[in-house]
């Protein structure tokens, strides 16, 4: 009776080690197909972290222009000589000789608009800047 049950053991542990082995060879050969699938995700992630690499590398070198300080300089020396500019404009339409009706009203709302443009051009570059 024991010879049987040993027998029968053995046979269960081939039978055993057999459906292992093949469940093995299955996940083998699946975990190989993940593989190659993350190994072309990884290519494809690659490929775009060079792109956004070299995005930001662009947006650094303008922001660093933005923000660099002879830049900021000759800004400032544009604004001058506009504001300047603007206040020659403004007194030559203020001929005040003639009264107040002569004021030349088409320049002083040339000079209001051209205010206005840049005013919100200047906030829309600040918060590009913040961002």
């Amino acid at each position: 009776m024991l010879d049987f049950v040993f027998i029968l053991l053995i046979i269960l542990e081939v039978i055993l080690s057999t459906i292992i082995v093949l469940k093995i060879i299955a996940l083998e050969k699946y975990i190989l197909l993940l593989n190659k699938k993350l190994t072309c995700a990884s290519k494809m992630i690659f490929i775009v972290n060079n792109k956004i690499k070299k995005t930001i590398i662009s947006l650094n070198k303008f922001v660093s222009i933005v923000t660099n300080k002879k830049f900021i300089q000759i800004s400032r020396i544009i604004r001058i000589t506009l504001n300047v500019i603007e206040i020659v404009i403004l007194l030559r339409s203020l001929d005040l000789s003639k009264g107040i009706k002569s004021i030349n009203y088409k320049n002083i709302k040339k000079l209001l608009l051209a205010q206005v443009i840049r005013k919100i051009i200047r906030k829309i570059i600040t918060n590009m800047a913040a961002a």
